[in-house]
This record gives C-alpha cells, structure tokens and sequence, in this order.
C-alpha cells in the first residue's frame, strides 16, 4: 500500500513534525507537545491540592477525574483514532513539578501489560458491574475504599471519551459530505464504547488505545506495553472480514494511525505477536502479519515489536519478521517461546498462562493482563563491579587456586544480593504499594478485583521483581583473564593485578596482553563458554530463590537499560578501561574478535530457561549481507539457529560505523536515520553523544 500520499502519508508527516518540534524543544527523545503536558500537569496538581489527607488510591483517581475533565482534545479530518498521547513526557512541567512532589506525587515504575482483553470483553459499564457486585462482599474499610475507586476510575474513562465524542460530533459539523458522515459515525462509535464493549475492529482498536491513554495519565512511566494485541484484537478483526465490514486495506489503514499514534508519548510501548496459545499452538493470525506488514512500510519507531517463534512457527511470519528486520530500523526483536515459556514456569506460573507471554518494554517477559511484573526494579547485582570489589579482599587475595577464588566470589555476590533484597527491593515495593496505587490500572489486571486490592499491593494474580544483572560478559573475559594471568600462568599477583586496576590499567604492556588472552566469551572457546554457563546458571538460581513480602518473586535477566554506557567508573582484568563501555545485555564485550555466529554460538549458553526477565541480544551486520532474498535467508538462520540452542532474544543493527559517523558530524543530513539502542529504536541524531558513541563501537565490533 502506498503510504507517501493520502490520509496515512498525511499523518505520517504530521508525526514528523511533531517529533522534529519536540526534539528542538526538550533535546530528548520522547515526543511531547509541552502544552498538552502543561493541561495535564495541572490536573494533576489540582487533585493533590484537593485531596491532601485522603488515602493515596484517592488522592490518585482524583487526579485520573481532573484529567478527563481537563485534558486537551484536538482532532481533525484525517485522524483515525481520536485521542493523544503527546501529554506524556514521563515528567511534569516545570512550573509545578516540585509542588507535586512536595505533596506527596507518586507513580509507579510501569513497565507492564494490563488486561486489555477485559475491558474489550465487559466494556466500561461491564467492569463498573462487576465492581459493584464486588462490593457487596467487602467486609473491610480498605476494600471497600479501593473498589470504590476502582469504580471512579472507570467513571471517569467513561467521561474522557465522552468528551472525545462531543469533538467528533462538532468536527462533523463543521464538514461536508462523506466526511461529515464519516465524523457523525465515529461519534456514534465513541458514544457506544464509552460505556459498551466495542462491536467491531475498529471500536475494539479505539477502546484499546483510550485504555492507553489512562494508563499513562494514571502512570506517566515507560513500557506500559500492548501485549498481544494480535490475540485479543483478532476476534474482531476476524468477524469484520468475514461479514465484510471491512477490506484487509481498510485494517491496514487502521493500524498503521495506531502505530503512528503510538510516536507520541511513551518510547517503549511494546507489541507482542505471534507465539503460541494456551494449548501450545500456533497462534499466528492474519493481524500478526499486519501488524509486521505496516512496521515494516512505515518504518515507524513505536510500538516496539516483538515477534515470538516456536519450532511451528509459519514460515511466513518469520521470512515477515525478517523483512522487516532487514529494513534497518532494528525493528522486531525476536523471541524464542521455547526459551521463555520455562523462565515463567520456573516462578511457580503454570504451563497454560507461561504460554500467554508477552513482552514488556524492552524483552522483558509477563504473562498477558493477570502480573504485576516490576521488570526494571531490581538494579543489583552489577557482577564487574563486584568482581573488582572481591578482588581487595582477604577471601580473594587468600585464594590457592581458580575455583576457590571464584567460588567465593559468587558467594561475595549473593550476600550482597541478599541484603539487597531486605532493604532496597522491599523499600521499593512499599513505597509504590503506599505512594502509588493505580486505581484504572487495577481494573485492568486479573486478580485484583477479586482481592480488592489495588497491582501494588499484591493484588495481582502474579506478583514479580525484575532483577538486573549487568556485566556479565565484562564479568566472564575478566574471570578468564584472572585464571589465566593470576591461577594458571601465574604470571602476576591478584594484588599486582589489582594495583593495576586502580590505576586504570595505565601499564599499556599489561593492558595488551590482558586483552591478548585467547577464547573471550564471543568465540565460542569452550572455557568461556562453560564459564559463562556457570556463573549465568547460579545467579540467575540465586535470584529465583529469593523472595520479597508476600511472596513476591524476584526473577532474573542478564541486562540493564543502557548502564552499560553509564556505570562503569572502574576498570576490570579483562583490560577494559574505566571510559570503555561494559559489556551489553547477556553478549560479549566489544573487544571479543567473534563473529556474528561464534557470538550467538558462545551465548547459547547462557541460563536463558531461567530469565524470564530478558537476556538480549544485539548483533550488528553490514546491510549489504541482508540485501535480497539470500540476506533475509542468513537472518532467519542466525535466528533459528541461536533459537534452537536455547538462545532468548536477539535483535539486528544494520547501520554501519562510518555511517553512524557521518551522522555525528552532519545530523542535519541524517535525520531520519534509526536505530536499536535496546529494546527500542530511536532517531539516532537524537541521542546523547556517549550513547552515538557506544553505539559505533558495537557496529564496529558486530555486538
């Protein structure tokens, strides 16, 4: 379909102006139009004058009430869906910022997947139903407290897209002819699904996206993801093509305004498609398709997609994905069920939901509408960090030999992990469950209307910790380097070593025989490799065997949101220096010398069945090996092949160093030039230098 012209090319061009505008006005990459903000922000501090005293769930659905009263709605003859996002900024405006926070603001961290399938399945008046029924059996003043807000949250949905609909009404009459009758329909479908579940795609679309709004008034936070929208959407979609209420184009036309609505707001909302269903089948459907069909054509940014792939996956989801991946936008993230599906069993969740798993912002794993998975709470342990730390101490300096040294360095670790847990990971917890309980949120989450109880406060039928392990390549090459050097050649003293370190490594001889040492994780040398399986397998056990209050399970993965670029004021035995960047996600250091397949060969390795919670992945190829039938055909092998030895999640940068430099030093040329950071792509001008910076030393290294 041509997207150039036309409605979609009008929009499309409208987005990018808006993201051009905010980049020029914050520097930032989340696109926000700051009076929206400034509306919104006022609400917000409004409520929080009105209510101080009250309980935090109320003081929190008064402010969801002032929102909907006051929010802006703007609206014009191309939109799609009515409804922005472009008030969130994950921050408020300047001008009342500190009062808010004087006053006791709070919100919680998002990073989660709601149950959008209910509110499609009861609609709002549905939900408000079952609350009040509920109700009726709460014996207790905090129950009833918090289900009475849970029935002012869904009032005050019902009011916001009301007064969405009165906009479509009046922009009717200011139109002619079919777009008049266009309008006055619109109006009539947003009249029905403020209180009535939707009847078709495009109600049930438009539900799902008000729903998204609310979310991010209620927690204006990152990640608070789609799910899988191809699963609960598809009945509707389905019913529209077969009764012939819709054209497959008429659908594309849909999605694609939901994909550029998304630019707007939250960076990180992320889309799950594909996959199996709840008996273990294939649940690929023709909106899966869709949905990668219309990435890959507008090469947008948001929603970030994640494709997931099981042995029976259709060939022509993963040549799709692969497509779209070869179109350079590091657009999909791949998902391996057969990685993830037991990292979820492995925290007490039954075989049936682990397989109704989506991805929450980045690759973090939930099951979909029924957890409150906390994916990015937990930023201990830092494994380089500690490694360093140990290497000053009696127990490392008094070690015979290899395994004694990193036996007890493991054991350094998990003390340090378990204060941890009973100080800052509980504080953590506490402060969201008294602070921040999400009235609207709750609604949207299986078990909490049952328990009466807002996410925060356990409500949720699955309750996890996100726990975020960095350095773990770093980590390997460095325990490598210290067998090596210290244990096996005996070359030099761990305290000479160490000595080293604390000058930053400004012996240039050491240095370059440090990172001389042969087999670095990244080239699939068996000792790396049995390492790397080693400390991954007993971290990632020690996590999962902790627990919070209330038997909140923490769970692993081996990453953290771009701290591997920003933490790292010390330098390690694997010679890298304090400027020099920490290894990514659960793949070797930059200085490895593997290639693409002896990368995904070493990581295979890794305890990918026990990190629910992520373990990415990111290789970096030139764009001409992509080119053509034969390049998508090296993609889907890379893929298959590192899914087939367990691998969790792997994603492709396509862009070349000497590309991304020319970037740098000519942005205006490049300004449309995208990339993967994480789990999410951006516009590459647009990012802070050390983050150009890293992001050129992976390109050049193939990580």
């Amino acid at each position: 379909m041509a997207l150039a012209s036309g409605r979609i090319g009008r929009l499309r061009a409208r987005l990018a102006g808006r993201q051009a505008a905010a980049a020029r006005a914050s520097g930032g990459r989340v696109c926000f139009d700051a009076q929206e903000r400034a509306v919104y922000s006022r609400a917000v501090l409004r409520a929080y004058r009105e209510t101080a005293g009250q309980p935090a769930i109320l003081r929190r659905v008064r402010a969801l009430e002032c929102f909907a009263a006051d929010a802006q709605i703007a609206m014009g003859p191309d939109d799609l869906l009515a409804g922005s996002q472009a008030f969130c900024s994950f921050d408020f405006a300047p001008e009342v910022r500190d009062e808010i926070v004087r006053l006791g603001y709070a919100k919680n961290p998002g990073h989660i997947v709601h149950d959008y399938a209910a509110l499609l399945e009861y609609g709002v008046d549905g939900l408000v139903s079952r609350i009040r029924a509920r109700r009726e059996t709460a014996h207790d003043a905090e129950a009833r407290t918090a289900l009475d807000a849970f029935e002012r949250a869904m009032v005050a949905l019902t009011q916001y897209i009301e007064r969405h609909a009165e906009s479509a009404a009046m922009l009717a009459a200011s139109l002619d002819g079919e777009a008049a009758a266009e309008w006055t329909a619109r109006a009539a479908d947003l009249r029905l699904i403020s209180r009535h579940s939707p009847a078709t795609f495009g109600q049930a679309l438009q539900l799902v996206w008000f729903a998204q709004l609310f979310l991010h008034a209620e927690n204006p936070s990152a990640a608070i993801s789609f799910g899988r929208l191809d699963q609960y959407l598809w009945p509707f979609l389905s019913r529209d093509l077969e009764q012939r209420r819709l054209t497959r184009d008429t659908a594309y036309e849909l999605i694609a305004a939901f994909c550029l609505r998304c630019g707007e707001g939250d960076e990180s909302q992320n889309l799950t498609v594909g996959g199996v269903d709840a008996q273990g089948r294939d649940a690929t459907n023709t909106l899966s398709m869709l949905v990668l069909s219309v990435a890959r054509d507008l090469r947008v940014l948001q929603p970030s997609l994640s494709v997931r792939l099981h042995p029976g996956s259709p060939p022509a989801l993963v040549e799709m994905a692969c497509e779209l991946a070869a179109t350079g936008t590091g657009q999909p993230g791949f998902i391996n069920d057969e990685a993830v599906i037991p990292g979820l069993m492995a925290l007490g969740i039954p075989l049936e939901r682990a397989r109704d798993f989506a991805i929450v912002g980045c690759y973090e794993a939930t099951t979909q509408g029924d957890c409150y998975p906390n994916t990015v709470a937990g930023t201990t342990p830092v494994l380089s960090k500690a490694l360093v730390e140990y290497m000053r101490t009696a127990t490392a300096e008094c070690a015979t030999d290899f395994r004694q040294f990193l036996d007890g360095y493991v054991s350094q670790v998990a003390g340090d992990y378990r204060a941890a847990v009973a100080t800052d990971y509980q504080r953590a917890w506490d402060h969201w469950r008294d602070h921040a309980p999400s009235p609207f949120g709750s609604v949207l989450m299986g078990g909490c209307l049952e328990r009466a109880l807002p996410l925060e406060s356990v409500g949720a039928r699955f309750n996890l910790f996100g726990v975020n392990i960095l350095g773990l390549g770093t980590t390997v090459d460095s325990l490598h380097a210290i067998r090596e050097m210290v244990f096996e050649r005996r070359e030099l003293p761990l305290s000479q070593l160490t000595a080293a370190l604390d000058g930053d490594l400004a012996d240039a001889a050491l240095r370059r025989q440090l990172l001389a040492i042969p087999g670095r994780y990244g080239t699939d040398s068996p000792a790396t490799n049995l390492l790397v399986a080693e400390l991954s397998e007993r971290f990632a056990a020690l996590v999962l065997d902790s627990r919070l209050a209330h038997g909140v399970r923490p769970y692993p993965g081996f990453f953290r949101f771009t701290a591997d670029i920003w933490d790292h004021p010390y330098a390690t035995p694997d010679g890298r220096r304090v400027a020099d960047n920490l290894s990514y996600g659960c793949g070797p250091a930059t200085t490895c010398g593997g290639s693409p397949t002896s990368i995904l060969a070493s990581a295979r390795h890794v305890a990918h069945q026990l990190c629910a919670c992520g373990n990415p992945l990111a290789i970096s190829l030139p764009a001409r090996d992509v080119r053509g039938p034969e390049g998508r055909a090296r993609l889907k092998a890379l893929v298959l092949g590192y899914f087939s030895g367990g691998g969790f999640h792997v994603h492709f940068n396509l862009l070349s160093a000497a590309t991304l430099r020319e970037a740098q030093t000519a942005p205006e040329q490049h300004d449309d030039l995208t990339i993967r950071i994480s789990g999410l792509s951006a516009r590459y001008v647009g990012l802070p230098a050390p983050l150009q910076n890293a992001l050129i030393e992976r390109a050049e290294a193939g990580v």
